[in-house]
């Protein structure tokens, strides 16, 4: 009975601690992904559509989940006149840590003692907003209850990359799902610098990759000419506040920091995935947890190449049974992502991957906070360049082409990554700082019959097309 009374008292204050934390996102920028999960507000308010009414947005932790929440918290509050009572939200972690309790005990309750009602008998439109869902490990029951037993509550969650891993068959039927990742150079340049590029120009980008149509490198050239008019009113030529972004600003809450202390936020965010995230997904030892720290330490410290888990076992003195482990939870995590040797099952199994972090941002951290910061060369820009296209690849797989395939040629002095696309035609990649030869590239594609190849580099200015490779500045590919 204590527990109950205090949780009714814990409900009632979320609305005053609600209106500090509404405070902070004031005045920020709102990112494409608020304007997505907006229009399902609207239809719901609307009465169009009740199906898209459980959203669930996950991600990396630090990479602005929360602010969104937010965002669309003061949306319904001040610009659609929605009561503070019909909105309610709620940080799982505390719930769980707190109360024991799990999202429909807390939903149930709120609705009986605050509007005198249950689920089926509900007959206004109540919304919901639960902030860190993966700590209420039946979280994904919850919402389908709720969801059946009414059409009058929206709820958006949040949560770690994990929770789409742990989405059945019969929630994931009832759920729209956002992905939300780190910031690119479109991102930086609208929240740090307030300038607006079209979101057109990220989608033609992707489109000149994966299909390599004249039509799809014509549309690009000319946004691409918007955006570097667009671009004149930073104090910084462009490429270097790309360079600049792409060393320490991949996290929001980073923007209005120096890159010390940008470094030193990013630096939080691996240490909070260590002491949190990894344990919503698995029990783990004081000892598993010192292993993890050295394995991230170990992959930010490494060049981008081929790591096998039995060299990690071996610097470490562990087992690769452990390290596979970790690998695999990190993964989930979403903090590092593997790519693959192309080939058959065999090749996949016998070579070892490679990996890398979900921003390059995390890398500079990592060398920052071991004494080792030097991303100022062109060999440490040239592994932070690589890494930002193969997490903007990763973003574009999971968001777009969930059926494109992201691997690397096995064979020595071969390109950066190899895509597969539409009817496993492959595409060539190469990615580089400074002079950078085409030869990988030409040798890719005559190895394996390719129509064209692509080159990543700031050696050119422009979109364009030469025989058939397919240059893309890097500065413009950080649209992506």
């Amino acid at each position: 009975m204590v527990f109950e009374e205090e949780l009714i008292n814990y409900i009632n204050s979320q609305y005053n601690q609600t209106d500090s934390l509404l405070k902070n996102i004031k005045n920020l920028n709102y990112r494409q992904e608020y304007w997505k999960v907006k229009k399902h507000l609207d239809d719901f308010l609307s009465g169009k559509n009740v199906d898209d009414r459980f959203i669930v947005m996950h991600g990396l932790r630090g990479v602005g989940k929360t602010t969104i929440l937010f965002q669309l918290y003061s949306y319904l509050l001040n610009e659609k006149n929605i009561d503070k009572k019909n909105i309610l939200y709620l940080n799982m972690d505390e719930i769980v840590k707190k109360y024991k309790n799990d999202l429909l005990e807390v939903v149930e309750k709120f609705l009986s003692q605050i509007h005198n009602t249950q689920l089926l008998t509900l007959n206004k439109k109540i919304f919901i907003f639960v902030d860190e869902s993966h700590f209420d490990k039946d979280w994904g029951v919850s919402g389908k209850i709720i969801f059946d037993k009414t059409q009058e509550i929206f709820l958006i969650y949040t949560g770690s990359s994990s929770i789409n891993l742990e989405i059945n068959g019969d929630v994931a039927r009832r759920t729209y799902n956002e992905s939300i990742f780190p910031n690119n150079f479109n991102d930086y340049v609208l929240l740090k610098k307030n300038i607006q590029i079209d979101n057109k120009f990220s989608n033609v980008i992707r489109d000149i990759i994966y299909f390599g149509e004249e039509k799809y490198i014509t549309q690009g050239i000319e946004l691409e000419k918007k955006a570097h008019y667009n671009l004149f009113s930073l104090e910084n030529l462009p490429k270097d506040e790309f360079i600049h972004f792409l060393k320490a600003y991949g996290f929001p809450n980073t923007l209005n920091r120096n890159e010390e202390e940008a470094y030193k936020k990013t630096q939080n965010i691996i240490t909070q995935i260590i002491q949190n995230d990894f344990h919503s997904i698995k029990t783990i030892s004081f000892e598993t947890e010192a292993y993890i720290t050295q394995i991230i330490s170990y992959l930010g410290l490494t060049k981008s190449g081929a790591i096998s888990n039995h060299k990690i076992a071996s610097y470490l003195s562990i087992s690769s049974r452990e390290v596979n482990e970790i690998l695999k939870i990190l993964e989930k995590t979403q903090l590092i992502f593997s790519v693959k040797p192309y080939g058959g099952g065999g090749k996949i199994a016998k070579k070892a991957w490679k990996y890398y972090f979900l921003s390059p941002s995390l890398i500079s951290a990592i060398n920052f906070d071991m004494g080792r910061y030097s991303m100022d060369n062109k060999k440490c820009l040239g592994h932070l360049a690589e890494n930002y296209v193969a997490a903007s690849l990763f973003k574009v797989k999971q968001t777009r082409y969930k059926f494109m395939g992201i691997f690397y040629p096995p064979e020595k002095k071969g390109c950066d990554f190899l895509l597969r696309t539409k009817l496993d035609d492959l595409v060539p990649i190469e990615v580089g700082i400074g002079k950078k030869t085409k030869s990988q590239l030409k040798r890719a594609i005559n190895k394996y019959d390719c129509d064209y190849g692509v080159l990543i580099s700031n050696r050119y200015s422009k979109i364009q097309r030469h025989d058939d490779i397919i240059h893309i500045p890097l500065l413009s590919f950080g649209f992506l």
